[in-house]
């Protein structure tokens, strides 16, 4: 035949499950935080390299005034500092002994290399560049 439960057993088993329950879906809910958390920090641009070069720094600053461009910033031969879309607003600054930049749209960013305003290149255009120490 069946076995038989007493009450209190029965009392102690549903807590020990619902104990159970709410662990669960407390440790979903962290999991879930901690995810969207990184998701998000993933997503932010990273700050800008400083230099620890003997060499004086190139200054860089990108401003774009577009709609949106292309921006590719690196350093010869060495670590790719951005590559990614940017949009109307976004500015960067960047400083080092030389830096390749690549903008995919001339026209829809405020370039200063050192301190110096580079004429506006044509709208829609692809300009790639160094710049260095002057």
């Amino acid at each position: 035949m069946g076995r038989h439960v007493s009450p209190q057993r029965m009392r102690s088993l549903r807590g020990v499950t619902v104990l159970a329950l709410v662990g669960i879906v407390v440790l979903t809910g962290v999991l879930a935080f901690a995810g969207h958390s990184i998701w998000v920090r993933a997503r932010e641009p990273a700050p800008p390299r400083r230099t620890t070069a003997a060499v004086p720094a190139a200054t860089l600053a990108l401003s774009v005034t577009g709609p949106r461009c292309r921006v590719f910033v690196g350093v010869p031969g060495g670590d790719i500092l951005v590559n990614r879309t940017l949009v109307r607003g976004q500015t960067l600054w960047f400083a080092d002994a030389r830096l390749n930049v690549v903008l995919s749209d001339a026209g829809a960013v405020d370039v200063y290399v050192n301190g110096v305003r580079r004429p506006p290149g044509e709208q829609g255009r692809r300009v790639a560049f160094t710049a260095v120490r002057g």
